[in-house]
């Protein structure tokens, strides 16, 4: 069986915010549902269709990433204004940098990958080219 990148699982991680649940609808750039993350300390991701396609489970600074099938797809390590991205092998995938009400999003060789802009009760996010590729409401993804 075909491991997916933690990244191809979850395309928009959400850290919670200390203390409540939350939930993070995901859109495409024309407007189309993509998904939905609910929860606080712990989350579940579900797809456009409501198919749960895993879990993440915060202690700390530390969020574990987990499929459907409940093993392990990776981690995101929280440091001040950054997260840093690793996949189940613990090898580095990315990290996200905020600075304000934005995030700049980087490659695991320092590339700038894009860009996420918070506004309101919602966010955008966009790739490297500068084109919208998704919006949501709630928490901005972290990655």
């Amino acid at each position: 069986m075909t491991r997916l990148p933690i990244l191809a699982l979850f395309p928009t991680l959400l850290l919670p915010a200390a203390g409540g649940a939350q939930t993070m609808r995901q859109y495409d750039s024309a407007g189309r549902s993509v998904g939905r993350t609910e929860g606080g300390a712990t989350q579940r991701h579900y797809d456009a269709a409501g198919r749960g396609i895993g879990r993440s489970e915060t202690r700390g600074d530390t969020t574990r990433h987990y499929d459907s099938s409940g093993r392990g797809a990776g981690r995101s390590e929280r440091s001040g204004d950054a997260v840093r991205h690793y996949d189940s092998a613990g090898r580095s995938v990315g990290r996200t940098e905020w600075n304000g009400n934005t995030a700049r999003l980087y490659d695991s060789a320092g590339r700038g990958t894009g860009r996420i802009e918070r506004s309101g009760d919602g966010w955008r996010r966009y790739d490297g080219s500068g084109r919208m590729i998704g919006r949501g409401t709630g928490a901005p993804p972290q990655r």
